[in-house]
Formats: C-alpha cells, structure tokens, sequence
C-alpha cells in the first residue's frame, strides 16, 4: 500500500498504463458496443409471440410424454455359459 502511494506521489507512468486499462474495461462494461447490446433490446411483440408459442409447444410435448406407454423390460438369452460361481480370481 505504501508503495503504491509512493508510486503516485511520484508521478510515475509505470502505473498509469494498468489503471487506463482498468478504466477502459470498465467503461467497456458498464457501456458496450452496439454490436452487443443484442440482448438488451426491449422485447416486441413478435418475440413475444415466439415465446409464447414455445411454452405452449414444451407443454404440449410434456403431456405426449405422459401418455406414453412405457416398454417392458425383455432379456435375451445370450450364447455364454451360465456359471452362477463367481469368477476365481475375485
């Protein structure tokens, strides 16, 4: 902490470079480029509608799935030997 302060006591250049790309991160962050500002944008009917449409079908695909007939469990036989012994080197 002492260093830092002698270092801006100082003037020195060394440690104005880090805090302009701190700054410039930050004002990249709180405001960004255009190009993504994407999800921001305030939502308009028709995307509305999209998603509307889309709960309505997961809904839809969700009472398919419960009228569904689950499928019974069948074992084929195998052509191995039927040894009941577990193997000898357990």
């Amino acid at each position: 902490m002492i260093g830092v302060g002698a270092q801006i006591w100082n003037g020195s250049t060394t440690l104005l470079i880090p805090v302009i790309l701190v700054a410039i991160v930050f004002l990249l962050y709180k405001f960004p480029p255009s190009r993504f500002r994407r999800g921001f944008r305030a939502r308009s009917e028709s995307a509305r509608y999209r998603q509307t449409a889309k709960s309505q079908a997961r809904h839809r695909r969700e009472a398919d799935k419960a009228k569904r007939r689950t499928a019974t469990f069948r074992v084929i036989e195998g052509t191995k030997p039927r040894d009941d012994e577990p193997p000898t080197y357990h």
